[in-house]
């Protein structure tokens, strides 16, 4: 049977590797947006559509 004599190195390595990589940024969802946002995001989507609503109006 052959034996690799840097196996246990390359091993030691790689786990050091691991160790001391940095640690991956946690992902954040987008916080949630107000009631006054939605309303104003909505009216841009309908002006881009050319919907007129009351409120143009």
């Amino acid at each position: 049977m052959p034996i690799d004599p840097y196996a246990a190195l390359h091993a030691l390595l790689r786990a050091e590797a691991v160790r001391n990589a940095p640690d991956p940024s946690p992902v954040t969802p987008a916080p949630a947006q107000t009631e006054e946002a939605d309303q104003q995001e909505q009216k841009e989507r309908e002006r881009e559509r050319g919907v007129q609503t009351s409120r143009d109006l």
